[in-house]
């Protein structure tokens, strides 16, 4: 039903065009993007202990972990650029902190990198050094550590794209960033004892649900309160745009810049915007109901096999998480902050270059008609269930299920959550079930980053959680391994 939403790196698909794992030079290349982010942070929670912030080092710090490298085409000039910067604010607040404790004859606790970046460094010299710094780390980390921190990692990494998302709306938001920097900070902690590590997670969770609450409110007052929708698939003749990722902020500038070169008079023919994976979701909001421009969804689960037969112009938005390695590129633009090889970058939120390529190029040539794909999406059906639910168990089940529909598990009821936009439902579903002290099992039928996320969340909230078993694409195998040993998570 939903085949866009299966796993964000589905292993039949990957499989087919060989690139199921990230290659090495990338891997390497981002982890040390993230040990720079890494020290960074350290430096900040102790600046913060002094009461002195430093809010452009954290706006950033969110900004880089909210990046996942994974395409080998990416623009490594782009890349260069801010690792240099990030490089450069970290040895700014170091110096600040280290003044700051010789001055007030503090002990001063330091972490030294015996890497010097200068105008000569290449992307090779990066490589090499990532490497061993790589292998160092794993030398002085024992697996059950090891494998805690790469828990952290993800989880903080996942927390702070929802927090760029907040901060399109709400700019000066920063309620959420120390809180996720610091708790990245512990995994430069190798002293550390493991309870505290999984106690430190424990409550994080809990930040988390806040964020997504936070994130679920500003959605809901800029785009509306999300409703049943019937998803237009057909297809109409005329130029195009595909809109793909999952922001749904950057759907709404462009939209807005058609409005306005039509008004103008810039625009002499028809465009029709069409959503891509998980900006599927832009069709729950009244807000986007009915726009003149957003036509309908297109594509499968598979952006390659989209984006290489779309006619038309496309939009990789800024949280496009997605490997299209094997892609050769035509009009594609985007706004990622490391965005990909012959790709057009999106500045200043000028959508016009993405407009007028649209106008240069075919489209469809002809009509199809598709059938809509129906979405019931109602806290009332949902809350009534609940409301009248008398046993003393339940299983919730968020996801589809090929080929199976449920209504018991091991003699316990089933609530069947098949909505793709289910995160808001399902919180509320769980709140009245633990008021009622009814116990929970939640089973994920599909593992993705979405539903990583989801079950980092709900880790401290007292219900049994299940998995289904995930691609090693882009979740770590170490992270899928904690969740199972640490934290008692059934994969399946």
């Amino acid at each position: 039903m939903f085949e866009f939403f299966k796993n964000i790196a589905d292993k039949n698909a990957c499989q087919l065009s060989g690139v199921c794992s990230i290659h090495p030079s990338v891997n390497s290349l981002y982890e040390l993007l993230l040990s720079e982010a890494r020290v960074c942070a350290f430096y900040l929670v102790k600046l913060k202990e002094f009461k002195i912030f430093d809010k452009k080092v954290m706006n950033l710090l969110i900004d880089v972990l909210s990046i996942f490298l994974i395409n080998t085409s990416f623009n490594k000039k782009k890349y260069l650029e801010l690792f240099k910067k990030l490089n450069s604010y970290k040895n700014k607040i170091k110096e600040n902190y280290v003044e700051y404790c010789t001055k007030n004859q503090l002990p001063c606790e330091v972490i030294n990198a015996n890497f010097e970046l200068n105008e000569k460094t290449t992307i090779n010299d990066l490589i090499e050094f990532s490497q061993n710094n790589i292998v160092n780390r794993q030398k002085n980390c024992d697996k059950k550590k090891f494998r805690l921190f790469e828990l952290i990692t993800i989880f903080s990494r996942l927390c702070a794209i929802d927090i760029v998302k907040i901060k399109k709306f709400e700019p000066e938001f920063c309620d959420f960033d120390y809180e996720i920097i610091r708790f990245f900070a512990l995994t430069n902690g190798y002293s550390i004892r493991d309870e505290k590590i999984i106690r430190r997670i424990l409550e994080f969770s809990d930040i988390s649900l806040k964020i997504h609450e936070k994130l679920f409110e500003v959605y809901k007052n800029k785009f509306g309160k999300k409703e049943s929708a019937s998803v237009n698939m057909n297809v109409l003749k005329g130029h195009c745009i595909l809109a793909s990722g999952d922001d749904l902020d950057e759907l709404d500038k462009l939209l807005k810049t058609l409005d306005e070169m039509k008004r103008q008079d810039l625009i002499k023919k028809n465009i029709n915007v069409y959503t891509n994976g998980a900006l599927f979701l832009a069709h729950f909001y009244p807000y986007f109901k009915n726009n003149e421009f957003l036509k309908g969804h297109y594509g499968t689960d598979n952006a390659e096999y989209d984006f290489s037969v779309f006619p038309g112009s496309i939009l990789i938005t800024q949280n496009f998480i997605q490997k299209i390695d094997s892609l050769y590129r035509g009009e594609i633009f985007s706004s990622k902050l490391i965005s990909f090889n012959k790709v057009f970058d999106i500045e200043n939120n000028d959508y016009s270059p993405l407009i007028n390529s649209a106008l240069k190029l075919d489209g469809f040539l002809k009509n199809e008609n598709k059938k809509p794909i129906e979405i019931n999406y109602d806290f009332e059906d949902v809350n009534k269930i609940v409301d009248e639910f008398q046993d003393n168990e339940i299983v919730i089940v968020t996801g589809k299920i090929e080929g199976k529909t449920l209504s018991t598990y091991d003699n316990k009821k089933i609530i069947n959550l098949n909505c793709p936009c289910e995160a808001d439902i399902l919180l509320n579903a769980l709140k009245k079930l633990k008021a009622k002290n009814i116990k929970i099992t939640l089973f994920f039928a599909q593992c993705n980053l979405v539903s990583l996320l989801m079950v980092l969340s709900l880790l401290n909230q007292g219900i049994n959680i299940a998995l289904a078993n995930c691609s090693q694409a882009l979740i770590n195998p170490h992270v899928i391994e904690a969740l199972k040993d640490d934290f008692n998570i059934e994969i399946i």
